[in-house]
């Protein structure tokens, strides 16, 4: 049997990100206090998205201004490898032992997240940038103008990393400053109008250190209620608070709390949102009843999306909520 290939779409326009005004208040203290915003929550509540969403509403309020944000965040995926170092600059030794016609260090340098948004801050007209022992690596920095520009930076998932990793960057938190040893050269965080928003998100697999929390503004964002989770599924699908709809939800809830009390895995907003999808796209959301009785053409579609949802145990479990 041939196998069928087709694309459900995936909205991830940051502008369509509901933000409440909680997470707002906790984001707008974090600028104000030019500290990091350390975001935890259930992982699929929207915590990457909300630097993408963050950056593009800066973006937008300061297009045309001096030391504009830039639209989208510079992101650094956290990896149980991660040393404090790569955060703002990566150095391929090996490579650098192994070459035969090139010595420059720097030759095997680039900025990396926050080491690239301290550099776009300077703007590379600035008087800190103009060594020579960094050109090669500014004239390959992404977005770096003459003017200084401001950035959204994402570290996500800061709890993967060793926990030598928060704890190495206490100073640099706090003075926004970094050296590169291997070149001998060391940036202080400008002195003008640039910020550099950096947000952190953590499923908190294992304690992070007291020291670095102490450093951040911290906002646990809490599972959605039913209004939230149906503006969210209007924002991203563009369907609205049909009875259908409401019904879909109705049972996800009851299916969340089962598997909660089974401790089993609880699935997440994404999930949700990406049941929705199938379901819509299959067109089992249209025909005025939810889910489809057993006899009905789309029962077989219907039992078949979820998957997307049951990661434990099989799908045919007649206690499942989504069955009854």
């Amino acid at each position: 049997m041939p196998i069928t290939l087709r694309r459900i779409p995936v909205d991830l326009n940051p502008s369509n990100y509901l933000m409440d005004s909680r997470l707002q208040r906790a984001v707008e203290l974090a600028i104000a206090l030019d500290k990091p915003l350390l975001v935890s929550g259930e992982p699929g509540t929207g915590k990457t998205q909300l630097a993408r969403h963050v950056a593009h509403v800066l973006a937008e309020q300061t297009q045309g201004t001096e030391a504009a944000f830039l639209p989208e965040p510079i992101e650094f995926y956290t990896k149980s490898t991660s040393a404090a170092t790569d955060l703002f600059y990566t150095y391929d030794a090996v490579s650098h032992f192994r070459s035969k016609e090139l010595t420059d260090t720097s030759a095997f340098m680039d900025f990396t997240a926050l080491g690239r948004a301290r550099v776009l801050a300077h703007g590379r007209t600035s008087v800190s940038l103009r060594n020579p022992r960094i050109q090669p690596l500014l004239d390959r920095c992404v977005g770096l103008d003459d003017k200084p520009r401001s950035s959204v930076v994402l570290i996500d998932e800061v709890d993967k990393a060793p926990r030598e990793f928060p704890n190495d960057l206490l100073n640099e938190m706090e003075s926004g400053a970094f050296r590169i040893r291997e070149l001998d050269f060391s940036l202080k965080k400008a002195q003008n109008d640039a910020r550099v928003v950096v947000i952190l998100t953590s499923n908190f697999e294992k304690s992070l250190p007291n020291a670095f929390l102490r450093r951040c503004v911290f906002y646990h964002i809490p599972f959605p209620d039913d209004d939230q989770l149906l503006d969210i599924v209007n924002l991203r699908l563009g369907l609205s608070q049909s009875p259908v709809v409401r019904e879909a939800l109705r049972r996800f809830r009851a299916f969340r709390d089962q598997a909660r009390q089974a401790s089993s895995r609880v699935p997440s907003t994404a999930e949700f949102l990406d049941w929705l999808r199938v379901l819509n796209a299959d067109g089992v959301l249209t025909d005025g009843t939810f889910p489809p009785a057993p006899t009905h053409p789309n029962r077989a579609l219907y039992e078949s999306s979820l998957v997307v949802l049951q990661k434990d145990g099989p799908v045919t479990d007649k206690t499942n909520p989504l069955l009854a």
